[in-house]
């Protein structure tokens, strides 16, 4: 019989005479896991044993409920009947709460009929073939069962939980899930069903118990929030709820400590060496940026994203962490030290936990249920606009907590720790290792340790000096005593200080005083026992003596109780008598009461039957007046048919002459509609003459600009082709002055050559020479002729004076290299000059397929000049004249128009349609 597995806040409101008049209650972090499985020796939630066991056999024909062995998640953890509890007298109490507080007979069938849907669509189970998951036939008629139940579509739903639908780029893919993803699909559907009636619940009972007016200052909150949990396998929900216990311990540490402090600084206590230990860091490693909670948002916004994944981004970002416990052999464990001690987690099923995953096409589908309970249990799922990043359960419940947090802090808090001392539910029992666990978990431990480290024991002057004054014989004041105590044991500052008006000592100061305590005391008891050993001798005469007094008292004692027990015995017979009186009187207004209601019934009965005689009466006079009806309504109906009939011929009458007259005037209207006609037939002519004047005119309009435009860029396009021309003609020129200057700079080495020749012997010059170097240079293939040649320059001189022509040629073409770039047939000599100072073969010049070779353009540049030459207007390309003006083509001929297709001839001989030579125009 497991506890409720909530947490809850109810704040308590009062008016301003403290008398309550209103409550609001909060939940937070409903265990929805417990829906689909839970412990072992636990029970999940008590709503669906309970509506197995005391629904009425209709209800169970209705929802076809079966037995408690029909559905394995109640049976999970083997704890389905509990003894003690009688579950079907638990669902009559529970239907009559939800009838106190406003609950309808429709709105809970409407639950009921959602919890058993719950229970019918978790005994479903998917099969697979081929990666695709499918039901059963028992199952697809459990599922439209389920869809029966929730007045909704059963190929819908069965559609919604064998596959999924995606929209890409506004395209929607339909893609089948297998068993895995098929069961995510159903658990989570039946998650939300029952948090949402769990909620819907919550939300009633808050619209019967709120008050309307909201008065800040007169309120109580009751925070009833589960403890820590520390189990054998921890899940997301343990880590969310130590979550909470961790914040509100630090809450709880820092009030008593700031309070602690507090006191210690009105004491005037120096508490600079105490320190407090803080668990911020925690917290921060789980609710930081790169905390756990974190990383798993990010994990879940990630379409691939797996909690194996985010067990390694954890690891990796807070690897180092003094807080954080790797696992040594689990990757998907972390641990986490709490105030209560480390607690290992488990990561499976994180990711899926913490994200919404009901899709919205369930969502729609459950808003489109018959059913208004149903219908309005789920929210309208946001558009795709509205939606920047879904919330996940770790955000809304870290939300959740900040706000729970806000409202503690602004509040005087108090705290109750509940504390079992056994688990057997069983009296006079104590389990000390189930109770230390507990203290633990409550945070007492740690509440004790941070008092610890400050000054734990704090005693008044008055208590010290009472207790510890045999330690030293000052005399004085109480706080020159209290001083003089820890001066005398020699307890410094920091382990116990006095204060105003109390001492304050840790621990370890507070032993050593009780040790000097001690010894004073065992040091006085030895001079006290030596004169009570010296008074015992007399105090046993006295005592003698006063043994005989006691049994003299103890006689007058008996006799003073005898006397009293005699009249103890006569007011009991009194008593006796009282009450048989009293027991007969109470007999007889019982038998007075029993008379009067008989009298009351009897009157009633007499009531009702004089109105059983009074209701025959009045259905007898109903019964006549009905009976002479049909008499009096012929009557009625023959007067009427004969009134009737007069007066439709007297209106017959007067439509006749109606009818004459409306003839009369039609044939006046017919005869001027006619002239009108004829009239507005003529204007309409004109009309229409005028409308294809003023349109001819338009487009010769249009045509005329169109033409003036179209010359404007033909005369354009000729001005450009004749500037192109010209800077050809003029590029011609510059060619023309080079081809003169290489003709002289030729002659010049020409005859350097021959000066040279005429100086020095040529028998003796060429036996110095190399034979490669004297050999002519036209031998082997023959070759063709040479830009000299075909120029019609004179040939290269003979090879007895290459030396000295290359000679030459080095030092006078080189220096004017820039006067023979312009010329193709220089390049083609200078490397010939070389080829006779080198032995190496020269190379071929490949043919250009494109006839963009230099020896080409040469060709074309030299057959363009003798032709500039022989006519130098040659290049001058003649203009084409337009076309006449006395064409009818011309706009501007005064019998133009377009023709019968509505093209229009343009001056370059094209056709252009006139209704577009505006778009042409710009």
């Amino acid at each position: 019989d497991n506890s409720s597995r909530f947490g809850k806040y109810m704040r308590m409101k009062f008016n301003g005479e403290g008398v309550l008049i209103g409550a609001y209650i909060e939940p937070y972090l409903l265990e929805r896991s417990r829906v689909i499985s839970h412990s072992h020796g636990e029970r999940g939630f008590h709503a669906f044993y309970q509506l197995i066991a005391g629904s009425t056999p209709e209800e169970k024909r209705r929802m076809k409920l079966g037995k408690l062995s029909d559905y394995p998640c109640l049976n999970a953890g083997g704890m389905g009947i509990v003894n003690g509890v009688d579950d079907a007298e638990e669902h009559r109490i529970t239907r009559e709460a939800m009838t106190i507080v406003g609950i309808s007979e429709s709105e809970q069938r409407s639950l009921y009929n959602v919890l058993a849907a719950v229970l019918h669509l978790m005994s479903v189970s998917f099969l697979e073939k081929d990666s695709r998951s499918y039901l059963s036939d028992d199952d697809t008629q459990t599922v439209a069962l389920v869809a029966e139940l929730l007045g909704i579509s059963a190929a819908n739903l069965l559609e919604e939980l064998t596959s999924t639908t995606r929209t890409v780029a506004g395209d929607t893919y339909t893609t089948a899930l297998d068993t895995s993803l098929a069961t995510e699909q159903r658990d989570t559907l039946c998650k939300t069903l029952y948090e949402r009636v769990f909620l819907w619940l919550v939300q009633s009972i808050n619209g019967l118990i709120d008050c309307p007016t909201d008065d800040s200052d007169h309120w109580l909150g009751l925070l009833d929030i589960f403890g820590f949990e520390h189990f054998e396998k921890n899940t997301f929900e343990q880590l969310c709820i130590n979550l909470t216990n961790e914040q509100l311990q630090q809450h709880y540490n820092k009030y008593i400590f700031a309070k602690d402090m507090q006191e210690c600084k009105d004491e005037g206590i120096d508490v600079q060496s105490v320190i407090f230990s803080d668990n911020q860091p925690t917290l921060d490693l789980i609710t930081s940026t790169l905390g756990v909670l974190s990383l798993l948002d990010e994990e879940v916004q990630l379409r691939k994203g797996t909690d194996s994944a985010f067990a390694a981004k954890l690891s990796e970002a807070q690897g180092s962490h003094p807080s954080y416990v790797k696992h040594r052999m689990d990757r998907q464990s972390f641990g986490v030290r709490h105030y209560a001690g480390t607690v290992m987690y488990t990561v499976d099923g994180w990711k899926d936990k913490n994200m919404d995953t009901l899709k919205d096409q369930l969502k729609m589908l459950a808003r489109s249920s018959n059913n208004t309970f149903v219908a309005n249990l789920v929210e309208e799922p946001p558009s795709a606009d509205q939606v920047r990043r879904k919330p996940t359960v770790a955000r809304i419940y870290k939300g959740q907590l900040q706000d729970l947090m806000a409202v503690i802090n602004s509040s005087n808090p108090h705290w109750i720790r509940c504390i079992k001392p056994h688990h057997c539910k069983k009296p006079r029992k104590f389990h000390g290792q189930e109770v230390m666990t507990q203290l633990r978990s409550a945070g007492v431990l740690e509440t004790v340790r941070i008092r610890k480290m400050g000054f734990s024991i704090r005693l008044t002057f008055e208590e010290f000096v009472a207790r510890y004054h045999t330690i030293c014989n000052t005399r004085g004041r109480a706080k020159e005593i209290c001083q003089a105590v820890l001066t005398t044991l020699e307890i410094k500052t920091d382990m116990g200080q006095v204060g105003r008006t109390k001492v304050f000592l840790k621990n370890e100061s507070w032993m050593v005083i009780e040790d000097a305590r001690a010894q004073a005391l065992n040091s006085r008891a030895l001079v006290i026992q030596r004169s009570v050993y010296a008074r015992h001798a007399k105090a046993h005469h006295a005592v003698q003596l006063a043994k005989k007094r006691v049994k003299m008292l103890q006689a007058y004692a008996r006799t003073k109780l005898a006397m009293r027990h005699v009249k103890w015995v006569e007011y009991k017979s009194r008593e006796e008598v009282l009450l048989s009186g009293a027991a007969k009187l109470q007999s007889c207004i019982r038998e007075e009461e029993r008379s009067r209601v008989a009298l009351m019934q009897t009157e009633v009965d007499y009531l009702h039957s004089f109105g059983e005689c009074k209701k025959k009466h009045l259905e007898g006079i109903v019964e006549k007046w009905y009976k002479d009806k049909p008499v009096k309504d012929a009557l009625q109906q023959s007067d009427f048919k004969v009134q009737e009939e007069t007066e439709r011929m007297a209106m017959e009458r007067r439509e006749q002459e109606q009818l004459l007259k409306t003839l009369d005037l039609l044939k006046e209207d017919f005869c001027v509609m006619q002239q009108r006609q004829a009239q507005r037939e003529r204007l309409e002519d004109e009309q229409r003459l005028r409308l294809q004047e003023q349109m001819l005119q338009e487009q010769r309009q249009k045509a005329q600009l169109a033409w003036a435009r179209a010359m404007e860029e033909k005369r354009a396009e000729e001005e450009l082709v004749m500037q192109d021309e010209y800077r050809k003609w003029q590029q011609l020129q510059k060619v023309n002055e080079n081809i003169h200057h290489a003709k002289s700079l030729y002659e010049t080495e020409r005859q350097q050559a021959v000066k040279e020749k005429r100086q020095f012997d040529p028998a003796t010059f060429c036996s110095s020479v190399p034979s490669h170097r004297v050999e002519s240079p036209r031998r082997g293939r023959s070759r063709s002729p040479s830009f000299t040649q075909r120029v019609g320059y004179p040939e290269q001189p003979p090879s007895y004076a290459t030396p000295t022509f290359s000679r030459v040629s080095m030092a006078g073409p080189s220096q004017a290299g820039h006067m023979y770039s312009s010329i193709p047939g220089a390049h083609s000599r200078m490397s010939h000059s070389r080829r006779a100072r080198s032995p190496q073969p020269p190379k071929p010049v490949k043919a250009d397929p494109n006839g963009t070779h230099s020896l080409d353009m040469v060709r074309k540049l030299q057959k363009l000049s003798k032709a500039v030459q022989s006519n130098p207007y040659r290049l001058i390309t003649h203009r084409h004249s337009a076309m006449s003006s006395k064409s009818p083509n011309n706009p501007n001929h005064p019998d133009w128009q377009p023709a019968a297709d509505g093209s229009v001839l343009l001056p370059d001989g094209t056709k252009c349609h006139v209704d577009e030579l505006d778009s042409q125009m710009w």
